[in-house]
This record gives structure tokens, sequence and C-alpha cells, in this order.
């Protein structure tokens, strides 16, 4: 998962800058946040101020910021540079050139990324953890790392914090006996988009997924000059197909279209060459750390049987804590279903050059409205329909959006389930959620995402943590419009 021998390096390199250089500046490729200031004090390293030319802000985190030029002037002999970076490099030690007058200032400086900064925090909690034991008369048996790794696991076991499930994973139940494993082969996997190398990430989720399901068909379906010799060969080692679909040539509002092209062809591989009944469509980029993920999806499935004849078997998609709020607004990066609803699913129409997709936030305010009805509380269906003018004007306002998921399952909707009356947008995406789709919450499979690593776990957005599942079998249990 990451280079334990570079985390050491990087460690013991910033505690010696911290000893030898009187003042330590920080230059980030991206805004500084909470979580790294978070570390430079856990190693005692005194930043003196973030460099930023670009940042409007004069402190963050209790820093000053500021532009190259101003921080040029307070460089002494005994200044030390730590450049953050977005993705990490091998280069750990280098030096940077400053412009001053009457020459130049070389700067020894620390090269680390992001991901790097979580992996040094979660060591050094690590090792205190380990330091407490030892005090505390807990740690008995010479190998104190390994009874400690135990413990330490146990403890976030249920944690749904993706940086405690990666040291979860990594510590305790990478152990095949803590692992279960599945022989059904009626369910398959697609992985859908480009290939994420970080971490060899792509490679190692479908690496976990072939330990747990040993006998399902997995396929990657990427494009043309994604795969490299070294993935090709994982693929061939874990009995993977690799799919290097040619990109559309419109990739349309936020690349819709080459989400569609991508999961169409794995699914349709899958459609066409096994006898899957069941298939999940996911991300590159996606990892769940529920290792009973599939069961889940399909006792769900025999659970909740879908209450229309349109569709072989429901739908299950991660919701938003706006599914009363933003019509066929769900999640779209996975989705989980009958071989033959999925396909028909991701074989919708490429969206053209011109069309409804757009963003408007004008539109978006006015739907926000809708709030007062039926998102902050359960659905009081009679509050509904009394407001109804307020639906119809909403009604008008909501049909101007066609966000990349709205244009997903509404052309799914009008072209499998029914025609849609746009004074009744609101009422039928109800409907339909309640009738065809199950809606359930990142974190009942441990869904580790970095794209929204930010979001996840801050309380403005809580992204991830809305109660999806609960919401959703509110509505199922009590909606009882039948006029749509």
């Amino acid at each position: 998962m990451f280079d334990a021998a570079k985390i050491r390096n990087i460690t013991a390199k910033l505690q010696k800058m911290s000893e030898v250089c009187d003042d330590i500046f920080l230059m980030p490729e991206r805004i500084y946040t909470p979580a790294e200031a978070a570390l430079f004090r856990r190693l005692n390293i005194k930043l003196r101020a973030i460099i930023d030319d670009e940042s409007k802000q004069k402190d963050f985190c209790g820093l000053p910021i500021l532009k190259t030029q101003e921080a040029v002037k307070k460089f002494t002999e005994s200044t030390g540079i730590i450049v953050l970076l977005e993705k990490p490099l091998k280069l750990v030690e280098s030096s940077l050139d400053f412009k001053v007058a009457g020459g130049t200032w070389t700067i020894s400086s620390i090269i680390m990324s992001v991901e790097e900064t979580k992996f040094i925090y979660d060591r050094l909690t690590l090792l205190q953890v380990e330091k407490q034991y030892k005090e505390d008369g807990l740690l008995k048996t010479e190998n104190t790392l390994l009874n400690l790794a135990e413990n330490f696991a146990r403890a976030f076991t249920t944690s749904s914090d993706s940086r405690y499930q990666n040291v979860k994973i990594n510590l305790y139940d990478s152990r095949p006996y803590y692992k279960p494993t599945y022989d059904f082969d009626d369910t398959a996997i697609v992985f859908q988009g480009p290939i994420e190398y970080d971490d060899n990430y792509t490679a190692e989720t479908f690496k976990l997924y072939r330990s747990i399901y040993p006998n399902i068909p997995i396929v990657v379906s990427t494009w043309k000059d994604e795969a490299t010799d070294t993935f090709r060969r994982e693929c061939k080692e874990n009995s993977i197909v690799l799919l290097e679909n040619d990109m559309p040539e419109e990739r349309a509002y936020g690349n819709i279209n080459l989400q569609l092209k991508s999961s169409f062809e794995g699914v349709k591989y899958i459609k066409e060459n096994t006898s899957a009944k069941f298939v999940l469509k996911t991300r590159t980029d996606q990892r769940m750390y529920y290792f009973d993920f599939l069961v889940y999806f399909k006792n769900l499935l025999d659970s909740f049987p879908p209450k229309g004849d349109k569709l072989n078997q429901r739908i299950i998609l991660f919701g938003s804590e706006t599914v009363k709020k933003y019509p066929f607004n769900f999640h779209d990066f996975l989705a989980f279903g009958h071989i033959n609803d999925i396909s028909r699913l991701y074989g919708i129409p490429l969206h053209g050059k011109t069309g409804k997709l757009d963003y408007k936030k004008n539109h978006v305010k006015r739907v926000d409205k809708i709030g007062n009805l039926t998102y902050k509380n359960y659905f009081d269906y009679n509050t509904v329909t009394e407001q109804s003018h307020k639906l119809f004007k909403l009604n008008r306002a909501m049909n101007r959006i066609y966000w990349p998921e709205v244009y997903l399952m509404r052309t799914f909707y009008e072209k499998y389930i029914a025609p849609v009356d746009a004074s009744k947008l609101f009422e039928t995406s109800w409907k339909f959620t309640v009738d065809y789709l199950i809606l359930i919450d990142f974190e009942s499979v441990h869904l580790d995402w970095s794209k929204y690593e930010s979001m996840r776990y801050n309380p403005k957005f809580a992204f991830g943590s809305q109660c999806v599942f609960s919401r959703w079998l509110d509505m199922y249990q009590n909606f009882k419009i039948d006029w749509v």
C-alpha cells in the first residue's frame, strides 16, 4: 500500500530538519489543511510561515501566509523548506534557488506528499500506542509489534474512517484467517475508468476482491494506452479481464459519456461471455473494505423485490442526503443489480454535444426550498400534497437541471420505466426510488475514495455519512402517493 522505508526516511529527515534549522517554511502545492498541521505539530516542527503566491488569505492554521518575495527577505543560512505535493515523488531531499538582491539563496528542502503525511501520522500514532502499551505492561510477548498490531486493529474494526480502515486491512484483516472466502460464481464485478496507479490502487483492489471471491468474473474496462505491461501482467496473474476501449469523441458534461462507454463495454463482456446473473459496476479509484459486500447486495435484492414489473430486480445505488431533494439525483459511481438491468442502465444513448446537461445555481437555490417539505424530517406526504402549489413551481425549476447523475437515471427511467410528466418530476422520482431502487450509505461497505477525503471528514459536508438507507427505508415504508 505504501513504501514503509520511505515513510521512515521522511520522518527522520523532518525530525533532523527541526533540530538544525531555525526557520522552517512550508510550500504546499494546494491549500494547507488542518490535517497536515496536526502532523507537523506531532513532530514538534515549528513552522514559521506558509509560502503561497496564489492564496488571498493572510493566515491559516495559526501561520502567516507569505508571497515568495516576502518570505525570501526572512531567509537565513539555517532556513529549511518543506515542499508538500499532491502526489509523491521518489525524491525526498532537494534544494530550491530563490533570487534575492545581490545573488541567489539556495535553501535545502524536504519533498513529501499529502498522502505521505497521513501515513506518517498513522505511523506515529501506532508508535505512541506501542509506547503506552509498554509503559502499562500490556505487551508481554517478544514480538511486540505483532501483538500491538492485533490489539490496535481490533480497536478500530468498526471504524468508518478510511484511514483507520487502511490500518486495519494492512495489520489485521489482511491475514487470511480473518478474511472470508465465497465460492459463488453467479456475480461479476466491472471496474470502470482510468487506472489508478498511485499505490498500485486499482491492482491492489482487484487482488483483494479476488482473494475474497475467487470464482467470480472480474473486468477492468478502461481506455487504450492506459495499461502498462506490469498492470497487464497483474491482470493475467489474477484472472482479470482487461478491456482497452476507444474513448468517445465527445466526453459531454462531467465526462458522462466516458462512464457510459466504459461501463457498458464491461457489462456487455460479462453478459456475452459468462453466466453471471448479477453484476456490480464500480470505479477504478474506489475500494470497499466491507468484505461481504457482494453477499450484502444480493441479500438486499432478495429482501426487497421490486414493486413493479419493468425491471428484473431492484438496482442498488449509493444515495446522498439529497435523496428526497433533487429528482433522479443518485450517485452514479456504483450500481449493483441483475445483469439485464445494469446493461440497460449503462446502455442509454451517449449525450450529444448539445443538450440539457447543466448546473445552474439559481435553479438549485430555488429547489433547495424543498427541504422544508421533505428533506430535514421524515417524509410527511400529507404536508407535501397540501403544498402541491410549491411543488409545481419547484418541478419547473428542477426540470432545467441535468447533472450527469440526473441524465443517467432520468434517461434510463424514461426509456425503460415510463414517460416523465415534467409537472410531477419530484413525485415520479420518489415513486421510482420506492419501486425500483435500494439506496445505501458509503459507510455500510466502508468505502475508500481519496477523491473526496477532505469532504468526508468535514462536519460542514459530512460527505458519505447521511443516513441514506434509513431515509430510503422510510420512503419505502410510508410512500402513499398513487397518482404518479
